[in-house]
């Protein structure tokens, strides 16, 4: 898979996802089945929690990083933090 995104560019299967200030900052895509990485550089304890078949949660608190694997199959999962409702996301894997 070949095209980049602006920001840190990821190794072959791994992506990260930074929490900060209340928000997510997404990677554009996910390799299935790769490591993805969750940085909080926020003080409160989020999660990344996908909603529906395939799910997956990771926690981090504040100032944690925590990693979690990416669903094998393709797809847009929704994403939310279960302590903040108001944050959420699609990770997309393909």
């Amino acid at each position: 898979m070949r095209g980049g995104t602006e920001g840190s560019p990821a190794e072959a299967g791994q992506a990260v996802i930074t929490v900060e200030d209340f928000a997510y900052e997404l990677p554009s895509s996910v390799a299935p089945g790769s490591t993805v990485t969750v940085i909080n550089e926020g003080e409160a304890t989020h999660t990344v929690t996908a909603q529906g078949e395939g799910t997956f949660e990771a926690i981090a608190a504040g100032g944690e990083t925590v990693t979690f694997t990416a669903p094998e199959e393709p797809g847009d999962y929704s994403i939310t933090c279960t302590y903040h409702p108001d944050m959420s996301g699609v990770l997309t894997v393909e």
